[in-house]
């Protein structure tokens, strides 16, 4: 297997170097824009996606101009409008190639998610966001392989569940639901978001598990 992702690349990075680190997967990244639609049948209409990568160097050019989720997701008073169009965010997903961030995918449908749901402070939701995307990019929450050789997490989402006040939803959605590796994630999954989060703030994010159906 590839090495896990090296240090974070500062922007402006000079281009005298053409060497480029492979990720282990090729990524997506999705948006899910608000809007006054809410039909669960055209979900999927305002589900966009905007990047996808497969080297460290690609991944953190996009990254690093991404909007953070404290900088678009409701904060008591409104959801900020991006872009040209004005438009709202309501989530952000980040899943392998060839896999979408909706329940019926064949290799979602299989498997489930741990998910957080709370409130958090706007650096803290975005340390845990970021903790969590290069985790899954770097291969360090899961090791273990399935079958085809594939590693069983599929992807991560941050979701704005804000109404009338903040609320932040965390998952981690998986092609699993055997006991051991489902806990072996979880316990690597709070070790990874946890890491460099103010020391005033003791509590761990409490994951609940929730199995994915058609």
């Amino acid at each position: 297997r590839r090495s896990h992702m090296p240090p974070r690349m500062a922007e402006g990075t000079s281009n005298e170097t053409t060497e480029t680190h492979l990720l282990e997967h090729e990524w997506v990244l999705w948006e899910h824009a608000g809007g006054a639609n809410k039909d669960p049948n055209k979900w999927k209409d305002n589900m966009k996606a905007i990047c996808e990568f497969k080297t460290v160097e690609s991944f953190w050019q996009y990254f690093n101009h991404l909007p953070r989720p404290s900088e678009v997701f409701f904060d008591g008073d409104c959801r900020k409008k991006v872009g040209p169009e004005g438009k709202t965010i309501e989530e952000y997903s980040l899943f392998k190639k060839g896999i979408e961030p909706e329940w019926g995918d064949p290799e979602n449908v299989k498997g489930g998610e741990w998910f957080c749901r709370q409130f958090f402070e706007s650096d803290v939701l975005d340390l845990y966001w970021q903790n969590l995307v290069m985790a899954i990019v770097g291969e360090t929450i899961d090791d273990s392989l399935d079958d085809t050789g594939n590693s069983y997490v599929n992807g991560v989402r941050v979701v704005d569940k804000g109404k009338g006040y903040p609320m932040f939803k965390l998952e981690i959605w998986v092609s699993t639901r055997d006991s051991e590796l489902k806990e072996q994630i979880r316990e690597r999954l709070i070790q990874t978001i946890t890491d460099g989060q103010p020391p005033s703030r003791k509590a761990h994010p409490k994951f609940d598990w929730k199995d994915h159906s058609a």
